[in-house]
Formats: structure tokens, C-alpha cells, sequence
């Protein structure tokens, strides 16, 4: 590979590993797309990724500890766990391309209308999911959308928007469940024949940047009104439902 697409393959990483940072979630939505427009192939994408999602997790999960909801966390996990083995096959029998569209129109969609709600119609009785049935459901979903596009943390944001939960509390326990699927994702990745000649050398460059992005991204938190955070986090769906579509 020349200098010039390594280059554009790490900023892609770096810009995923800050976002994730920042808002807990979707550094996979964004960086896999861009590296589909930068050439790089789907398998070496998501391996990297993967590695670098975990990574990245590390780095934050250490100083979110006291936040984090254990009991709905292992219901995620454990279900993740059954859902990771169901992406692999997937990835490797499906058309994904088909699973991609679906996906940005739903992110589409629910991000619109989320935002809209919470902007236009504040005042209306808002949906707030309790029962544990739906952490189970949602902990599936991210094993699966995990071991396609490493974008495990779709269904578990989705989830914690509609249960309400505080900001310190929605951060910890997604980086928490972030890191533990993650460890699952990339094992199941590395057996599952998805890791390439490409994958290690590419990570190993990419880990200065990762580190960058976490300082970066850790110091920006500090500084955002927490009463703006739930918006940003309806407008970032938006945006990963459109680079979705913009990437197939």
C-alpha cells in the first residue's frame, strides 16, 4: 500500500477512536464506511477496527467504574455472547450490503425522530423501556451487528436513550459493555478467518493516533454542556446512517 492510503486509513481510525471517545459509542459507523470509500477491503476494515475498538475501550473504561449498571450489563453481555456467532455466519453466507441498508435507514429514521421529539415535542410522554427482556434483545442485536461491522454499540445507545439513563451511567456502562463484547468480537473475528495480512501492521501504526483521539476526545467531554449530550447523540445517529449509505 502507498504512504498516501495508509495516511487516509489512520485518519479514518483516528476520526472513529475520537468519536467513540466523545459520545461512548459509534467509532465502527464512522470509520468503516470511510475506509469502504478509501478501498480498504471488508474483511481487513472490520478486523482493524475491531482491534482498535478494543483498544480504545482500555483506554477509557478505567475512570467510569462507579457508573456503570452491572446487572443490566451482564444481561447485555451474556446475550452478545450468543448474537457474536450469529454475525460471523452471516458475514460469511449473506450479502451484508443488503443487512448495510437496513441498518442506515433504520439509523436514519430513529435518529430523525428521536431528535425531532426531544427538540419540537418535549413536553409528550416519552417511551421508557424497563422491562430486562429488552437488554437481553438489544445485548443479541450488538453480538451480531458487532461481528459484521463492529458496530456493537448501535442497539445497546438505542436501548439506553429509551431507558433514560444519566449521562455518567450511559457512557460507563456502554464503554464497560464495549470492552467486554469487544474481547468476544475480536476473538471470534481472529478465528473466524476475518483477519488479514494487513490487520496487525495497520493497528500497530495506528495505536500513537488512538491514543490522540482518547486524550482529545476525554478533554472535549469536560468541556460540552451535559444538557446538550442527548441531542448530539440523535444528530451522530443521523450522520452514521448516512455515511452507511454513502459507503455501500
Amino acid at each position: 500500500m502507498s504512504i498516501t492510503l495508509i495516511t487516509f486509513i489512520l485518519l479514518a481510525i483516528f476520526l472513529g477512536a475520537f468519536i467513540r471517545t466523545y459520545f461512548g459509542f459509534g467509532e465502527a459507523l464512522i470509520s468503516m464506511p470511510l475506509l469502504a470509500i478509501i478501498g480498504l477491503d471488508i474483511n481487513s476494515s472490520i478486523s482493524i477496527i475491531g482491534l482498535a475498538g478494543l483498544t480504545v475501550a482500555i483506554f477509557n473504561i478505567l475512570s467510569e467504574l462507579k457508573h456503570i449498571k452491572y446487572k443490566i450489563l451482564s444481561l447485555m453481555l451474556c446475550s452478545s455472547i450468543i448474537g457474536i456467532p450469529i454475525g460471523i455466519y452471516i458475514l460469511h453466507h449473506f450479502n451484508t450490503a443488503i443487512i448495510q441498508v437496513f441498518l442506515a435507514l433504520f439509523l436514519l429514521l430513529y435518529g430523525t425522530y428521536a431528535f425531532c421529539k426531544r427538540q419540537f415535542f418535549k413536553n409528550n410522554r416519552k417511551l421508557v423501556l424497563q422491562s430486562p427482556y429488552w437488554s437481553t434483545i438489544a445485548g443479541i442485536i450488538s453480538g451480531i451487528l458487532g461481528s459484521l461491522y463492529n458496530s456493537h454499540g448501535v442497539p445497546i445507545v438505542i436501548y439506553a436513550t429509551l431507558s433514560k439513563w444519566p449521562i455518567k451511567t450511559f457512557k460507563s456502562t456502554l464503554q464497560a459493555h464495549f470492552l467486554l463484547t469487544a474481547i468476544f468480537v475480536v476473538i471470534g473475528q481472529a478465528f473466524g478467518n476475518v483477519w488479514t495480512d494487513k490487520t496487525i501492521p495497520i493497528y500497530l501504526m495506528s495505536l500513537p493516533l488512538l491514543l490522540l483521539a482518547t486524550i482529545i476526545g476525554r478533554y472535549l467531554t469536560i468541556k460540552t454542556p451535559a444538557h446538550h449530550f442527548e441531542k448530539w447523540v440523535y444528530l451522530l445517529i443521523v450522520a452514521l446512517g448516512l455515511l452507511l449509505l454513502v459507503s455501500i
